[in-house]
This record gives structure tokens, sequence and C-alpha cells, in this order.
């Protein structure tokens, strides 16, 4: 996967973070694709949950610097998040491979869901107010 214009928020420090979760998400799929499974499922839980962690409160820092009006809500949804894949974490530790695709396909699926439909929002937000170019 890529990250594609229709992913992009337009706030740079976000779009670099975003690349890396690409990034990370693609790694997974390599050593699946290499037939690696347990690796990719040691990587996902000991890389790729800290990045989002890592990443969540940094975004959330962010829209609390530019007053994002959304910040409530937004934050909710990323507490969501949080609170699925930190209850499947411990079943993917244990070698479970259902919770780790369950867990695999929430990942992809919040990358293209939440931050195209959602992220791009704070992007605007900020671009409309001058707050980035």
């Amino acid at each position: 996967m890529e990250l594609t214009e229709d992913l992009k928020t337009g706030v740079e420090e976000m779009d670099k973070d975003h690349q890396r979760l690409v990034e990370l998400l693609n790694k997974v799929y390599e050593l699946l694709r290499e037939g690696k499974s347990s690796e990719a499922e040691e990587f996902f839980s000991k890389e790729l949950v800290a990045w989002v962690e890592y990443h969540l409160a940094r975004e959330e820092k962010f829209m609390q610097a530019i007053g994002y009006p959304e910040f409530e809500r937004h934050k909710k949804a990323h507490e969501n998040f949080r609170k699925v894949i930190l209850d499947l974490l411990p079943h993917v530790e244990k070698g479970d491979h259902h919770a780790f695709r369950e867990s695999l396909a929430l990942a992809w699926g919040w990358l293209a869901g939440h931050i195209a439909k959602v992220d791009k929002k704070y992007g605007e937000f900020a671009r409309e107010r001058g707050l980035i170019a």
C-alpha cells in the first residue's frame, strides 16, 4: 500500500507519521508473504502497536494546539480504536492467529477509513485558518 493523496492530511508531520504507518503495515504484509507469520505477529504486536500509540498521542497534541473543534469526537474515535487493539493484543502475543488477523484488518481499515475521512478534516481546518501552507 502507498500513502496516496486521498490519505494525506496536508499536515506534513502527520503525513510523515501516516507514511511510517503504511511502511510498518507493508512490513507485516511482506513477512506474511514470506511465510513468516510468527515474525509478522511479533512485529505487529511490538513495533506497529507502539508506533500507533506514539502517533495517536502526537495527533491529539496537534489537534489541541490548533484548537480543532472536533477534538473530543476525534479523540473518542482514537480511544475506541486503542481499546479494540489493546483488547486483542494479549491474544496476538499468545499466538492467536484469528486475533492477529482481526487486529491487522482493523489497522488496515483504520488507515484507509479513518485517515481518509476523519484525519483530513483537521488538515482542512488548519489550512483554512492559515496554520499550515
